[in-house]
């Protein structure tokens, strides 16, 4: 088996996209970097691991990601099983019994939340469902109040990030969080003429994270003015 410990967060999450379905030129532009810088951190976690395909780690970290959660959760039910008094372990029967019912007690409870909520809760690390301009949008020179939008509540904390000077949008650099907490807006003021990518975390900076920490998945916008 290849030792994945040795992975770096970078290679991570150029391995992570891959497994998405992301080539290596779309996962550069999730990441806010070049295409080859991406295919370098491929390449280094072939050298690190002896996995000759990207895809086939890409497959395997993926796998590793979805084995830690089950293991975690499969540890608590393991200790509070353990700690279950006496009376309780009466035999098989009474067993499956009592599991049954705390089996039908999820489920009833599980459909009652996606029932109230209309949809199920998100998997995985937040995303950018929306943006205002749109990527690729051609938007009006001037003041614009440029906003991001995630599929779940959000910390009060953000990483907007940039690439160089001439491509960054001019903003106040204060973004205020919506009431739902889901959307961040701040103004900007856009020159006539120009081309704009502004990105949401990077490697490096990972500050939109949902309210349980879980970092934003880095993504860009890109867009120009008329």
């Amino acid at each position: 088996m290849p030792d994945l410990s040795r992975l770096s967060d970078a290679e991570r999450q150029a391995l992570l996209l891959l497994a998405e379905g992301h080539t290596a030129k779309s996962a550069a532009n999730a990441l806010g970097t070049t295409e080859g810088a991406v295919n370098e951190r491929l390449r280094e976690a072939r050298r690190k691991t002896g996995v000759g395909s990207s895809r086939e780690l890409a497959r395997r970290v993926a796998q590793e990601n979805r084995d830690e959660k089950i293991g975690v959760a499969g540890a608590t039910r393991i200790r509070n099983m353990a700690v279950m008094p006496q009376a309780v372990r009466l035999g098989w029967p009474v067993l499956l019994g009592v599991l049954a019912m705390i089996v039908l007690a999820s489920l009833i409870g599980g459909f009652t939340a996606l029932a109230l909520s209309g949809q199920a809760a998100p998997q995985g690390p937040p995303r950018v469902v929306e943006t205002y301009p749109s990527a690729g949008a051609v938007a009006p020179s001037g003041p614009l109040t440029l906003k991001v939008t995630f599929d779940r509540p959000m910390r009060a904390s953000w990483s907007f990030v940039n690439r160089d000077a001439a491509s960054t949008p001019p903003c106040d650099g204060k973004p205020v969080q919506s009431a739902d907490r889901r959307s961040f807006s701040m103004t900007c003021r856009l020159a006539p003429g120009r081309a704009y990518w502004i990105g949401f975390n990077s490697a490096n900076h990972r500050n939109f994270a949902s309210t349980d920490g879980v970092p934003a998945m880095p993504s860009g916008l890109s867009f120009s003015t008329k």
